[in-house]
């Protein structure tokens, strides 16, 4: 009997893992489907404020934002919902952090 009882117990396990992994995978997908903005509005919840009035990096929102066909979320795109939540992109030319050129932050305007 203890055979069949482990036996049981183990296709249960194995059930409730197959359903867990289809509930990831149907939230990823839902999330995919959510429109950048809201995507977005998400994300920067999680931000806190502080770190929000240092700037924001555009490289590094692309990477916490999926894009719809699996890669980072286009540039172009993420500018546009950005200035949508009354960010403005500002360049420092000053070369600061040793590594010459300019850095681009996003900081909110209001």
């Amino acid at each position: 009997m203890s055979y069949i009882s482990d036996l049981n117990a183990s296709v249960v396990r194995e059930q409730a893992r197959r359903d867990e992994e289809a509930q990831v995978a149907k939230q990823a997908a839902l999330n995919r489907l959510t429109s950048l903005d809201d995507r977005l509005k998400k994300l920067l919840a999680t931000i806190p404020i502080e770190a929000q009035r240092e700037g924001l990096s555009l490289s590094s929102l692309r990477i916490l934002l999926r894009g719809r066909q699996g890669g980072n979320a286009h540039c172009g795109e993420l500018g546009e919902a950005l200035r949508n939540l009354h960010f403005e992109r500002r360049r420092d030319w000053s070369g600061r952090g040793g590594r010459g050129g300019f850095a681009t932050r996003w900081y909110l305007t209001r």
